[in-house]
């Protein structure tokens, strides 16, 4: 049951992979103020699409899945935003494993 705080990641949407957004409208998506989009990306939670420097920054609906996780992180955990990142990114990582798992036990 996913919660309203939660959106399909791309790589579960196929069809999403090609939406990209500027960082005001990630910000709006994921309800944060824009400098935080900003923020997760210095702190390498999210890369921008493209080349930033010639195009601006722009971004995919996998990054607003993830701020949105690491707001999550971040309220119900108490923590900053390093810490909430990277609870994101293990995260990431134990839903890798997991499917590599089942891939094996196939």
């Amino acid at each position: 049951m996913s919660s309203d705080n939660e959106i399909t990641p791309k790589w579960q949407d196929p069809s999403a992979a090609d939406e990209v957004f500027d960082h005001v409208t990630t910000a709006s998506m994921a309800g944060v103020p824009a400098r935080l989009v900003l923020k997760y990306w210095k702190i390498g939670l999210v890369k921008p699409i493209g080349d930033t420097e010639r195009y601006g920054i722009y971004f995919d609906q996998e990054a607003i899945y993830l701020i949105r996780q690491a707001e999550l992180m971040r309220q119900e955990l108490s923590v900053d935003m390093r810490a909430a990142t990277v609870i994101v990114k293990l995260r990431q990582k134990v839903e890798t494993l997991h499917e590599e798992l089942r891939f094996w036990r196939r």
